[in-house]
């Protein structure tokens, strides 16, 4: 799938190694094609922040005159989150090629936490009551 002709460098660079790393088989429906667009956007979005900030540096004058943090750095920084959390949102598979959403995968990873933890208390308590 071609990225859309309205992003930028930066958006289409996303856009492509995203879907790069999809298997051959693999295609994204309507909803995710439109969040995979808009991660890609706001790529673009914060590679013109970054632009502002290299000209302008890091600090900007408050209204009072004094040093403040340049208003695109913090810009920037939601920015990059905005992203993850988009990207978090599309259900890309795993190694076994099974579709997982970020919320997916963080449940599992607990799961296995939780069940590492009973068999653990189970081996301790054999443990005590062997002694």
């Amino acid at each position: 799938m071609t990225p859309p002709g309205k992003l930028g460098s930066r958006g289409k660079a996303l856009w492509k190694s995203v879907q790069k790393a999809l298997p051959d088989d693999w295609d994204f429906d309507e909803r995710e094609t439109e969040i995979l667009t808009l991660a890609s956007t706001q790529a673009d979005d914060l590679d013109r922040l970054e632009a502002v900030i290299k000209k302008d540096g890091v600090q900007a004058l408050g209204s009072a005159g004094q040093p403040v943090v340049h208003p695109a750095v913090t810009e920037a920084r939601q920015s990059r989150l905005a992203i993850g959390r988009l990207l978090g949102l599309l259900s890309l598979p795993d190694e076994d090629e099974v579709p997982r959403s970020h919320a997916s995968k963080r449940a599992q990873k607990a799961a296995r936490v939780r069940w590492a933890r009973k068999d653990e208390m189970a081996e301790r308590r054999e443990a005590a009551n062997g002694a």
